[in-house]
């Protein structure tokens, strides 16, 4: 693993949100409100929103592009455990955090809400890894290629998909309706019959369609349209279901054959990561309200970040280590995983929209997200950085021992 391509220590995408956030509401729109309204309205920002749906689509494809199945081959109980992990522990840490908010904020608690449900969103943001975040990250660091970024986007994957039944769950008590019901049990058992469904089916099919499509080992506009239909259509299957169409795209991606994953690759990549994530997280940055005048956002805002970050990182490292990994991958397994950014701010908006949370609430939660993510670069790169040193030791003991 090579950690001198490792690229600074601050991932691209915080910067981008960070930069969306100072031209929004949060700084430029307190500083100059006259000005703001002019150049950055709802209107005009709520009718870009389109393009930012589009590049967290294609990105979602290529984030699964990426994902190579034969890490699962032989590591499926070592990989499921550590999944298992990486979402009971900061889950579990954020619903009890939930409470301890309510207990010394109880002004925090929304109207036809209850103490559970707001605990159990608390647990979902806390608990939540952002794939495509995750991806950009793994690119920036050249890790896309490597054990552990593959091993991280497969975690990364079982991670969003169980919070996301989670949140749908909520969504649906919170609605009135039980939470055992038929529309959760339906979208509960719609799951496998979907990976079947991609896997068996669809799989073959659109390598058949492509194939047929390209021109050599290039993939034309043809072939790419199939590509884009396959996506859209896995998309809304996992809208259907209750899952971000993201989860939908990503999977697209990941059962792509593998013959087909480079020529796709060639044709998305560049335009997708120098192009269309940069005006998503800039748009997305400027439609976020920081507020720290309440007196409970700095509590809600420390106690979060850091139930976020240690049940993450501990939780993850500690089963990590306990299935065979060193606890330099351990730790830094651990850290990638806690990158948020994106995915929270869609689960957030969610629950703000849905009234689960409030604003301060969610203003917390949303610096949370930027915090927590902000770590996940340099203490993967210390992490790493520590493993290649021991793995060099290692070699020049077994070296010695044998002269």
């Amino acid at each position: 693993m090579r950690v001198s391509g490792l690229k600074g220590l601050v991932p691209l995408v915080v910067a981008q949100i960070v930069v969306g956030i100072a031209l929004g509401p949060s700084l430029f729109g307190r500083m100059a409100p006259e000005i703001y309204q002019t150049f950055v309205n709802p209107a005009s920002v709520s009718a870009l929103w389109g393009i930012g749906s589009v590049a967290i689509l294609i990105f979602g494809l290529v984030t699964g592009l990426h994902l190579d199945s034969t890490i699962f081959h032989g590591n499926g109980r070592a990989l499921s455990a550590v999944a298992a992990a990486n979402v009971i522990v900061p889950t579990t840490l954020g619903c009890l955090a939930g409470y301890w908010i309510l207990a010394r904020h109880p002004e925090e608690l929304q109207s036809g809400i209850n103490p559970a449900e707001f605990a159990v969103a608390v647990g979902i943001c806390t608990g939540m890894t952002a794939l495509p975040v995750l991806g950009a990250i793994l690119g920036e660091m050249n890790l896309l290629g490597h054990r552990i970024g593959h091993f991280a986007l497969g975690i990364a994957a079982i991670n969003d998909t169980v919070l996301w039944i989670l949140l749908g769950v909520l969504l649906t008590a919170v609605a009135g309706l039980a939470a055992g019901g038929p529309g959760v049990l339906v979208r509960v058992l719609s799951i496998p019959i979907y990976l079947a469904v991609m896997v068996r089916i669809v799989r073959p099919l659109l390598g058949n369609m492509v194939v047929a499509r390209m021109r050599g080992d290039t993939i034309n506009e043809r072939a790419l349209a199939v590509v884009g239909a396959v996506t859209i259509a896995s998309a809304l299957a996992t809208e259907f279901m209750g899952l971000h169409y993201i989860i939908g795209a990503f999977v697209t991606g990941a059962v792509m054959p593998v013959n087909l994953r480079k020529p796709v690759l060639d044709r998305l990549q560049t335009m997708t990561v120098a192009l269309l994530l940069p005006f998503f997280f800039t748009l997305t940055g400027l439609r976020t309200l920081i507020d720290p005048g309440s007196s409970a956002f700095l509590e809600i805002f420390f106690v979060a970040t850091a139930v976020a970050v240690v049940g993450i990182i501990g939780g993850t490292a500690l089963v990590a280590r306990l299935v065979g990994e060193s606890w330099e991958l351990a730790l830094a397994l651990g850290a990638l995983l806690q990158t948020k950014g994106l995915m929270e701010l869609i689960v957030l908006t969610i629950l703000l929209d849905a009234g689960i949370i409030s604003a301060n609430v969610f203003a917390a939660l949303i610096l949370m997200a930027i915090v927590s993510t902000v770590f996940a670069m340099p203490v993967a790169r210390l992490m790493l950085a520590r493993e290649s040193k021991r793995q060099g030791r290692v070699q020049t003991g077994n070296l010695s021992g044998q002269i």
